[in-house]
């Protein structure tokens, strides 16, 4: 008898693992409603790699721009700190997050063992043998498994982790933001990221969309997004002054303290993605881990029954993770700083920062097996 998944969560996370199990021949019921697709991802080697297990990897390049270094700045005086290249033997690209869903989305259509539900889960509860799912619209369902990629603050975490463990308040903030290429001088739409480091701040910008847009993103804390924060931060710097001046979108969100749960998985719960670990945006891992948790759960299923496949994909990924958020938490702690501290990081990078951020990075962007 074929298993039924609950996949709570529809964002790029959920329908990619849903996208996967069904091709394995479970029925997948994509639970919650689709949310909004704001910007841009890189994806570094060990995303792409994952990808290619699941059978991504044409789309993702085909949608992206690949890009050749990651370029960092002094904000305070715009001089350089430190270049790493991308060799060509090292494939990293800039997607936006609305291609590679769609990218997803095409290989959905038609298959007659997914179902969409829109309506979000406000509950789960054993029963027997099976996973009680009631829905806000007052439907229930009973499944064999449910997948949690529905984020740090969503019913599958409170359910596995305890509501305790719920990140309730963030105390960093990033402002995301699509810019038209257009708008925007050249230098934007070079193929490279962008880092920028403040005080107590840094931005990062990439092209994607085949450089006819560009990601933006500004990472700060909350004293210093105030109501005129671009007029403030962006407008007597050189560059930045040009975002400030294309009057662009910019959507709030917030970024979680490092926060890895002892266990992914409760009964026939189990979590993926951001709901199990909170990847803070600063080692370009946030999707790819992601994408690092469904490709290892469909290497499991090649020799083990699905139950047994999330148990294992469970322990391991909670295993290899902890070296990879603590350091994108430290990244983003050096990131952070302010005044002197920050003067100091600035000037260790203009001494060695290429050959130390590639030390740095080397076992992070390495493909897992």
């Amino acid at each position: 008898m074929t298993k039924t998944v609950a996949i709570i969560g529809q964002g790029l996370t959920g329908v990619t693992a849903g996208l996967m199990l069904a091709e394995h021949g479970y029925d997948i019921l994509l639970v919650g409603a689709k949310p909004p697709l704001i910007g841009g991802l890189q994806l570094a080697p060990n995303g792409l790699e994952a990808l290619r297990t699941i059978g991504l990897y044409d789309a993702a390049l085909s949608g992206g721009v690949r890009l050749d270094n990651i370029a960092i700045t002094a904000m305070n005086d715009g001089r350089t700190l430190a270049e790493i290249p991308h060799p060509q033997n090292r494939v990293y690209i800039g997607i936006g997050r609305a291609d590679l869903y769609q990218a997803v989305e095409a290989k959905l259509a038609g298959k007659k063992n997914i179902k969409r539900m829109a309506s979000p889960a406000i509950s789960i509860m054993r029963a027997s043998d099976k996973m009680e799912l009631v829905l806000e619209d007052g439907q229930t369902l009973y499944v064999d498994e449910i997948i949690g990629a529905d984020g740090v603050n969503g019913l599958c975490r409170s359910f596995v982790c305890g509501a305790q463990l719920k990140a309730k308040t963030a105390p960093y903030y990033a402002m995301r933001s699509e810019i038209e290429a257009r708008a925007l001088p050249r230098l934007f739409s070079r193929t490279q990221t962008q880092l920028i480091l403040g005080d107590g701040c840094h931005f990062v910008s990439y092209p994607i969309a085949g450089q006819k847009r560009i990601n933006a993103v500004f990472c700060a804390s909350p004293e210093k997004l105030g109501p005129e924060w671009q007029a403030q931060l962006f407008a007597p710097h050189p560059i930045l002054k040009y975002v400030a001046d294309a009057s662009a979108q910019w959507v709030k969100l917030p970024l979680f303290a490092n926060s890895l749960p002892a266990s992914w998985r409760r009964m026939q719960v189990t979590l993926i993605g951001d709901a199990a670990h909170i990847m803070p945006p600063h080692l370009a891992q946030g999707a790819g881990q992601s994408f690092e948790d469904i490709a290892y759960l469909k290497t499991q299923l090649q020799e083990k029954p699905l139950s047994d496949a999330l148990h294992s994909m469970s322990i391991l990924r909670a295993s290899q993770l902890k070296s990879t958020t603590n350091k994108a938490s430290l990244t983003g702690q050096v990131m952070r700083l302010s005044g002197l501290p920050a003067q100091l990081r600035d000037s260790l990078l203009g001494l060695s920062g290429a050959h130390l951020l590639e030390n740095w990075l080397a076992d992070v962007w390495q493909a897992n097996s």
